[in-house]
């Protein structure tokens, strides 16, 4: 006896295996490549895709990241003002420092700062000004930088910053102190007070 055929062909349920974005009306496969997946909230173990399109979603989120740009810089400058925010933007220079980095987390550099506000508080521990936080402001294509605002500073500059080799303090002292060592700041003392008859000239 010949084997027959069955003439029924199998039943696909087309709103399982396609999907149609609400936002452009184009239906695509129901897949990772079309539409984002997300875990289902209602059912353990399955999945949900997106109501949008992949398409329909980045554009969405491009639309409200340019609109929202203005105030996006804005939060970011605020939580940059911050203690942490401040200590945390430094600390990503400090980690990437090509003059090395001992330190091994975030929390151990930030704890100088913590331990060094025990002694100076906030004021800078050559000039005993009050240092600030604030971010500077951009001028053409060049930042302009806060005199006053707290910059780290590595004390001997051909060591890496370490608990032992860093010390906060203003920016302006900063910048002045440069490449300076210890021994030429020696012998300028000793200048002053050949000349001067006292090395405690402000």
């Amino acid at each position: 006896m010949s084997e027959i055929t069955s003439l029924r062909k199998k039943y696909v349920n087309s709103s399982l295996t396609n999907k149609t974005c609400t936002k452009c009306n184009k239906t695509y496969p129901r897949t990772e490549e079309f539409f984002y997946r997300r875990k289902s909230r209602a059912v353990k173990n399955t999945f949900d895709y997106s109501a949008c399109c992949i398409a329909c979603e980045n554009k969405k989120n491009l639309e409200w990241k340019n609109k929202n740009k203005i105030k996006n810089r804005n939060s970011h400058i605020k939580y940059l003002n911050t203690e942490i925010g401040y200590f945390k933007d430094m600390w990503q220079a400090v980690k990437k420092s090509n003059h090395g980095c001992e330190f091994e987390n975030f929390d151990e550099f930030f704890n100088c700062w913590k331990e060094q506000q025990k002694i100076y508080g906030n004021k800078c521990p050559y000039t005993r000004i009050e240092m600030t936080r604030i971010k500077g402001i951009n001028v053409g294509l060049k930042r302009k930088a806060t005199g006053t605002n707290i910059s780290k500073d590595r004390i001997l500059s051909s060591q890496p910053y370490s608990k032992q080799n860093l010390m906060f303090v203003c920016w302006d002292i900063n910048n002045t102190k440069g490449q300076i060592n210890p021994k030429i700041c020696k012998q300028y003392l000793q200048f002053v007070k050949e000349r001067f008859g006292t090395d405690e000239i402000e």
